[in-house]
């Protein structure tokens, strides 16, 4: 996850600023993957994420905008939204009514978070 703005990030891309995770060199523009819509509270957004390789290692890399997290087609606030109500202690159906959402999909993602501690 790189930053939210195209403009801001290609320039980083090419100049080589942003480092490979795997092999720590430059990190080489390889295009851009297929777009996709991503969902906030109210509105669907596109987004076209950039792709990238080390350039030691040549490890694909997709370069995700801050907003968004890998697999999810929910926005990081409204995930983050059904977290903190869930943390006051909501339940499942009241996270997917406030956000207008399937229980279960507010359910996987609950889960997931609580995998993962």
């Amino acid at each position: 996850m790189v930053g939210t703005d195209p403009l801001d990030v290609d320039p980083l891309l090419t100049g080589g600023k942003l480092l490979c995770p795997g092999c720590a060199g430059e990190l080489r523009p390889r295009g851009y993957a297929r777009g996709r819509g991503v969902r906030e509270k109210n509105r669907v957004v596109a987004v076209h994420p950039g792709r990238s390789a080390g350039s030691q290692c040549r490890c694909p890399h997709m370069l995700l905008p801050v907003s968004t997290l890998v697999r999810r087609a929910d926005a990081v606030a409204v995930i983050g939204q059904a977290l903190l109500a869930n943390a006051g202690g909501s339940g499942n159906r009241a996270i997917a009514v406030l956000l207008g959402r399937l229980v279960s999909t507010v359910r996987g993602w609950l889960r997931r978070v609580r995998c993962s501690r």
